[in-house]
């Protein structure tokens, strides 16, 4: 089984004094432990890589802000003042207890697409959705989980923008998101 680090190249681009395009940044990223204040990769086990690629300032983006590294940072799910483009490796856990990849609600729409591997996607009325290379998960607001149960990692781009809160329409109720203070700094 592969195990970290899972390395990936960064490149951003942006405008030289011209305004022609350029590279401005070519990194190579290692994925970190989200619970680890200083961004050290994951140890073996149950706790996913998280690979932050970049934050918007702002919702419009704006294209000429200067870039603001993110990655190894401890930072929640998402934000609501932009964009949030990471990469998620999730070790394989078979039916190993997990009480990290927990059931959580994000007050955002997030695109999840699976770069590598297959994962289940678990949502709170027990369905449980075998996801493959290729398939994309638009979660709007949902309570959900992810558990890779099979032999390998699974690498997952998740785009989260961020939502207006949800309000059940029967009640009226606003349906909270699941408190990721652990993951901040």
């Amino acid at each position: 089984m592969t195990r970290f680090p899972v390395l990936l190249t960064e490149i951003h681009s942006g405008h030289d004094d011209n305004g022609k395009a350029m590279i401005t940044s070519d990194t190579v990223l290692t994925p970190a432990n989200p619970l680890d204040p200083e961004g050290r990769p994951p140890p073996n086990g149950i706790i996913p890589g998280f690979t932050n690629l970049y934050k918007t300032d702002g919702i419009p983006a704006k294209a000429q802000t200067p870039f603001v590294d993110v990655h190894g940072k401890k930072i929640g799910l998402v934000d609501q003042s932009g964009v949030f483009c990471r990469i998620v490796d999730f070790p394989a856990t078979g039916d190993t207890p997990d009480d990290v990849n927990i059931m959580h609600r994000t007050q955002s729409v997030d695109f999840g697409v699976v770069l590598k591997g297959s994962i289940k996607l678990i949502l709170d009325d027990g369905v449980e959705t075998l996801m493959k290379e290729g398939d994309v998960c638009v979660q709007r607001a949902t309570i959900h989980a992810w558990k890779n149960i099979s032999g390998e990692n699974c690498r997952m781009l998740f785009v989260l923008v961020p939502s207006e809160p949800v309000v059940n329409e029967s009640t009226g109720e606003v349906l909270q998101s699941t408190p990721t203070t652990h993951l901040e700094e």
